[in-house]
């Protein structure tokens, strides 16, 4: 049982590493592509402050000549994985919308969220033209952002280093109408993390 345990997440990774044509009629829908002119950035922050305990720093620029607004919550999904000799392999998502298993292929479809009834009290953000914005969220505050790159039993032997990939992919429901709404997905560049006992250490000491 433990050793399917540590083959799973590899299979996903198989999975949706086929080829496109191969891929195309078993994945769920709908997806979007990468935006051109919007791009998000995150880091780890080891206290965000006032005994908020760890967390991330994210930062959206918006070089088009057009306002960008996004649904929260931004970004909507979080992808971990852990170095293995010289290979990432994918541990874990979590969230709404974005790279789903495959978030190290940097430019490859993305899977958006989108809501079956338009939603009743979504808040958006709001990147002027030309402008960019930034800000700080606790992972204890968004659950699509919580640090999990390992569990009891389906750790990789061997694994050293950790990273998260932060991602971003929204379309409305059709009865949703929200001017400036991005219809393209953000991916983050990959996010160095500490080792697994220091997270705790900090999240202990919170």
């Amino acid at each position: 049982m433990n050793r399917l345990l540590h083959c799973a997440p590899l299979f996903l990774l198989i999975f949706w590493s086929e080829s496109p044509s191969a891929a195309t009629h078993r994945r769920p829908g709908p997806y979007v592509s990468q935006c051109a002119g919007v791009t998000l950035r995150a880091s780890y922050i080891a206290d965000v402050g006032a005994n908020a305990g760890p967390g991330f720093a994210f930062h959206i620029e918006n070089k088009t000549a057009k306002d960008v607004r996004l649904a929260e919550p931004v970004p909507s999904s979080a992808h971990w994985y852990a170095r293995v000799g010289l290979r990432w392999l994918w541990r874990a998502s979590a969230g709404r919308g974005g790279a789903l298993v495959n978030a190290l292929s940097e430019k490859g479809p993305m899977f958006a969220y989108q809501p079956a009834a338009p939603p009743d009290h979504t808040e958006y953000l709001t990147v002027s033209a030309h402008s960019s914005h930034d800000w700080t969220e606790p992972m204890r505050d968004d659950p699509a952002i919580d640090y999990r790159p390992s569990c009891a039993r389906c750790n990789y032997p061997g694994e050293t280093e950790y990273q998260a990939v932060f991602a971003y992919a929204y379309l409305p429901n059709s009865q949703e109408h929200v001017p400036d709404l991005l219809r393209c997905g953000l991916r983050s560049t990959p996010v160095p993390m500490p080792p697994v006992a220091l997270h705790a250490a900090s999240l202990e000491t919170h």
